[in-house]
């Protein structure tokens, strides 16, 4: 995946909008589950409570009758008693009771209505007016001034029968009650089975989906803080390339600067050269030296445009078959000038027998006028630079052997990365070509290395293949036009 790609990837975080849409779907769900819950546990607790409520009414029913028994067994016994003793208090505490009777029996109607319990409570009452009925005879008697023992006992024997008939009513009226409490009785014990069932198993499922639900909302959570934190390592993975690509591009340009400023000094030097002494008899090496550098910096801005073709993957090459000893006489008249100038002697080994190599004909020169050319710039005045070439039937192996200071083996690995160069020999360049030497090179389906010695020398080695390479396009040899021969001096 390219920068751009994974930018763009920040940029649209589709999967953290299908975890934003999960989490709330789960809260949804979760909020619909607790409400679910709360309305089933009061219609449970309305259903025991409504049970609850039909035992309790039963059993003040009873109560009821009860008190109603009461009342009525003892108005009846005050009466006899009133008859017998003939006591005021009697009279009215009875009348008292008669009294509390009926309304009693008119609130016992209201509250705690059956079906069967009107009619009974009729029958009561029926036998309340018979009592009065023989309540007035006796009070009669008593009136004609008969004997009390004698009233009393005609008022015993005509009550006694009512108050068992009576007794028999309300008996009959706890008879109902009592049905009707053992059915109530039956709904309620009915009623908390299926609670003792209904809660557990709706506690097994409430609880499951709760789990359940927050399970997932952790789950959820957690890998929405994974992503999160991959997300940030992301961005900061991206910053930091940011970073080194500003820091590569100040160095590009630091490079790129080094590598001019000699050219450049050299053009001003030989210019000002020319001006201050129009009639100078070496005026032609300076022309040429001026010629020279002005094309050690075409072949640098080309190598720079080459390098950045290779990195996109657009670069192409134009192979001719071509000798490899021309070549070379060609490299070596590019770079006489600067070798002259520095007092170094360029020593091309004659290629013997000639041999023929499949290349690009202007990259490779530049190839030459890198190699050759840093050679220069790091061996000491007054030595050489050897350049040798050997052959077998697959390759043409073209070596430059300078007198430099060396590379140390810490280093040697990387002296072909982009714009490498040792520390000490900073301030002569930036090594731009060497990078675009092992691209040219292996664009061809050929190799390079270098072999040093700290304080010796250093000795590059390329190779070219003499065979076409498959699919290659192969052109017609292109005249060359070569620079005009230099007198060494």
């Amino acid at each position: 995946m390219t920068k751009t790609q994974k930018t763009h990837n920040l940029k649209k975080p589709f999967s953290w909008s299908i975890d934003r849409i999960a989490l709330l779907t789960f809260s949804v769900v979760f909020a619909a589950v607790i409400i679910s819950g709360w309305i089933y546990a009061m219609n449970l607790r309305q259903t025991v409570a409504s049970s609850n409520a039909v035992a309790n009414v039963d059993v003040r029913a009873l109560i009821e009758v009860e008190r109603i028994r009461n009342i009525a067994e003892s108005q009846v016994g005050n009466s006899r008693a009133f008859f017998l003793l003939g006591s005021k208090s009697l009279f009215d505490e009875q009348k008292k009771e008669k009294q509390a009777l009926k309304e009693a029996l008119v609130s016992f109607e209201k509250q705690f209505s059956l079906p069967q319990v009107p009619e009974l409570l009729k029958r009561i009452e029926a036998l309340e007016l018979q009592q009065d009925d023989f309540f007035e005879q006796a009070m009669k008697y008593r009136e004609k001034q008969t004997e009390s023992k004698i009233v009393g006992q005609f008022y015993q024997s005509k009550t006694t029968p009512l108050l068992t008939d009576i007794n028999h009513a309300l008996d009959e009226i706890v008879k109902l009650h009592n049905t009707d409490l053992d059915r109530a009785r039956a709904r309620a014990r009915e009623a908390a089975t299926g609670a003792e069932v209904q809660i557990p198993r709706g506690m097994t499922w409430f609880t499951g989906l709760i789990s359940v639900l927050f399970l997932c909302m952790v789950l959820l959570i957690l890998r929405m803080f994974h992503e999160r934190k991959r997300q940030l390592a992301e961005r900061g993975r991206l910053y930091s390339e940011a970073q080194n690509a500003i820091k590569a591009r100040d160095e590009i340009i630091s490079a790129v600067s080094f590598d001019f400023r000699d050219p450049l000094a050299t053009i001003a030097e030989q210019a000002k050269g020319i001006k201050s002494s129009p009639t100078t008899p070496d005026i032609a090496d300076r022309a040429d030296l001026i010629a020279a550098t002005v094309v050690e910096i075409d072949g640098l801005i080309k190598d720079i445009l080459d390098q950045s073709k290779a990195d996109m993957g657009t670069m192409t090459l134009r192979l001719d078959q071509l000798g490899v000893e021309g070549v070379l006489d060609d490299a070596r008249l590019m770079m006489q000038s600067l070798a002259k100038q520095r007092d170094i002697r360029l020593q091309f080994e004659k290629v013997n027998p000639p041999v023929l190599a499949f290349l690009d004909r202007e990259r490779v020169m530049r190839v030459l006028g890198n190699l050759v050319g840093n050679a220069i710039k790091f061996s000491p005045r007054h030595s050489k630079v050897v350049v040798k070439v050997r052959s077998d039937q697959q390759f043409v192996y073209i070596s430059v052997a300078d007198s430099g200071p060396g590379i140390p083996d810490s280093q040697i690995g990387g002296i072909f990365d982009n714009f490498w160069q040792a520390r000490k020999t900073a301030d002569q360049g930036a090594g731009v070509g060497l990078a675009v030497v092992k691209t040219i090179v292996e664009a061809h389906g050929g190799t390079v290395r270098a072999e040093s010695h700290p304080g010796i020398g250093t000795t590059f080695t390329f190779s070219l293949p003499r065979r076409r390479p498959a699919g290659a396009h192969v052109g017609r040899l292109t005249p060359t036009v070569r620079p005009a021969p230099q007198i060494d001096a």
